[in-house]
């Protein structure tokens, strides 16, 4: 029978296979600024698709700039690029592709460039102020695992982007301790005192890199990105940056700062990642959204995009006392939230999010967000003609925000429009002694359109713990439940839905139910005051049960009525008063007229009208 042979492994078999493997790449072998071996040298020699490795550790410091010019990749593992606050560290040109991999870039200066017509800036032929302090880019950078660290520049304090420019972040790589203290002179329009971390005019991708603990005097702690360019969030973290200009002037008339984390008048998306704990004095803590006027009268706006699919907004404040706004994000955009957390953010208003433009909430989560004056979640605050209107629905949250004023979860403010067809807006409240609105609060000239949607488990010290209106709610569909007017020296009525003078409601769909108040456990509606006529409510198909007068000795389970109530169909029915009108209390100046619907099973009364 025939044995099969095995190999022999001889000594010289077994010393090949343990020997070393050849690092790959051009070897960088000197720490010099140049000469031979030095990465100078070696970079001027390169050919598009090499790599250059260093084959040492240490620091080389640079009198002037190194330049990319070619498609390359730098290995930099343990060197770190020091340009003694002397120059920046390196330039990249307009049609290079680099990658730096590891390493630090350090002790870098911002210069002058020069900016043509079109080139994302400005016009002027030259710009007073400097930019990029560590790093300048007119091609596109890669960063894999690079801290880019110590830079000065007027704008883009550690890296700033050209027009033709596309930075792209990855693997933990960090722009962090950086600065943009801006100059005090500059031509018309100019940029100064932005974009401590990053100052982009073109492309900007962050997946697992990091833009943290950076500093801007105006805007952009972290991020500055100009008109017509693109930041994208795919995961790391824009954190801890600030804006440091502070707050100053008085109401109408205010400057600071903005945008601590980010701010831009290009397009934005977040579709993961972390923007965390950055400041600015003024408005937008963690971001600004901000339109940009399209000529010096501003006949024309042109509004950025905004979109919000998947990460965490979380714990950025607005540190002034002066009309602040915008904890999380303050938009002036076309704006799209479909996913993500907004979450532990402060301000004065709009803790979560302000937003001056179209905004379209349909998945994500608002909550734990926190408002000194009016919208813990969300302060809608659209400009009267603007045309523009917040849709919220879907899988949307708003939950468990604070208002110190109004609008625990939301504020409409004047003029603003609002369609909710979905969604929940639940846990909310205000906590204030002056205003109400523990869920929504409609101030005067705003429109809610109720279609669905849930406002439950909202609650207010004073008044309306689900909605307080000053202007028009038009209820078709949803569920207003389980919300409460707690006991406090300054409680009114209103569980459900408030109404003050001047205010007009119509429920034709939907549910107000098992609502809890001193009285007027299910709605209040408030007579005339002052020039603003009494408030109509009017009941054409809804149902308004199960809500609960918790004074021992008051009235209006279903409605307390000192307004217009007006019943056309519709169902009244197991509301619950402890002294009288369990369905409806009408004060003797109240109208009041029922030509058709249902009200029946309230305890102790159907209907009572002081006489």
């Amino acid at each position: 029978m025939n044995m099969a042979r095995r190999p022999i492994l001889t000594l010289g078999l077994l010393l090949a296979a343990c020997s070393p493997t050849a690092l790959p790449g051009t070897p960088v072998t000197s720490l010099a600024d140049s000469g031979p071996g030095s990465l100078r040298d070696t970079l001027a020699g390169a050919r598009d698709g090499d790599t250059l490795r260093f084959t040492t550790t240490g620091t080389v410091t640079l009198t002037s700039p190194l330049m990319i010019d070619k498609d390359v990749t730098v290995i930099l593992d343990g060197v770190v690029l020091d340009a003694g606050g002397t120059s920046r560290v390196l330039e990249v040109a307009a049609d290079a592709d680099a990658t730096l991999q590891g390493g630090t870039l350090t002790g870098g200066q911002g210069r002058l460039i020069t900016l043509g017509t079109g080139a994302g800036v400005h016009e002027q032929a030259t710009s007073l102020a400097t930019y990029g302090g560590v790093i300048l880019t007119a091609g596109s950078l890669t960063l894999t695992g690079t801290t880019v660290t110590g830079g000065t520049a007027d704008n883009g304090g550690g890296i700033a982007v050209l027009s033709t420019g596309k930075l792209t972040l990855l693997d933990d790589a960090l722009v962090t301790a950086n600065t943009a203290p801006g100059i005090t002179v500059t031509q018309p329009g100019e940029y100064t005192g932005t974009g401590g971390g990053v100052f982009n005019m073109g492309q900007l991708i962050i997946d697992g890199g990091h833009v943290d603990a950076n500093e801007a005097r105006q805007s952009g702690g972290g991020i500055q990105s100009t008109l017509n360019t693109v930041v994208t969030l795919k995961s790391g973290s824009v954190s801890s940056n600030e804006a440091t200009e502070p707050l100053s002037g008085v109401t109408g008339n205010a400057t600071g700062s903005a945008g601590g984390g980010i701010y831009t008048t290009g397009a934005l998306d977040v579709q993961g990642g972390t923007i965390s704990n950055n400041t600015a004095s003024y408005f937008g803590g963690g971001v600004v959204s901000q339109a940009h006027c399209a000529d010096t009268a501003c006949a024309t706006t042109i509004y950025p995009t905004f979109a919000m699919s998947g990460g965490t907004v979380e714990g950025n404040k607005t540190t002034g006392s002066l009309e602040t706004g915008g904890g999380g994000l303050w938009l002036r955009a076309q704006s799209t939230i479909t996913g993500g957390v907004i979450q532990g953010n402060s301000s004065m208003y709009g803790g979560g999010v302000n937003t001056w433009g179209a905004l379209d909430v349909t998945g994500g989560t608002i909550q734990n967000n926190t408002a000194t004056q009016n919208g813990g979640g969300v302060s809608v605050n659209i400009p009267q003609g603007a045309g523009f209107k917040l849709t919220f629905g879907g899988a949307a949250t708003i939950k468990n925000n604070t208002a110190a004023n109004a609008g625990g979860g939301l504020v409409l403010s004047r003029n603003t429009t609002a369609d909710i067809t979905g969604g929940s807006i639940t846990g909310n409240s205000t906590t204030g002694p002056t205003d109400g609105g523990g869920g929504i609060r409609v101030l005067a000239g705003a429109v809610l359109n109720l279609a669905g949607g849930d406002i439950s488990g909202n609650t207010s010290t004073r008044t309306g713990g689900g909605l307080t209106v000053n202007g028009t709610v038009n209820m078709t569909g949803g569920t207003i439940s389980g919300n409460t007017v707690l006991p406090s020296a300054a409680q009114q009525g209103g569980g459900g839905v408030r109404l003050y003078a001047g205010s007009k409601m119509t429920a034709s769909g939907g549910v107000i139910r098992d609502n809890r108040a001193p009285w007027g456990a299910g709605v209040q509606i408030a007579g005339a005051f002052q020039a603003n006529p009494a408030a109509t409510f009017t009941l054409s198909g809804a149902t308004v049960s199960g809500n609960v007068v918790t004074d021992p000795s008051n009235n209006g389970g279903g409605f307390f009525n000192d307004g217009s109530l007006t019943i056309t169909s519709g169902t009244v029915t197991q509301n619950t008063a402890t002294l009288h009108g369990g369905g409806i209390f009408n004060l003797k100046t109240a109208s009041y007229a029922q030509a058709g619907g249902s009200v029946n099973g309230n305890t102790p009364d159907n209907v009572y009208t002081v006489p």
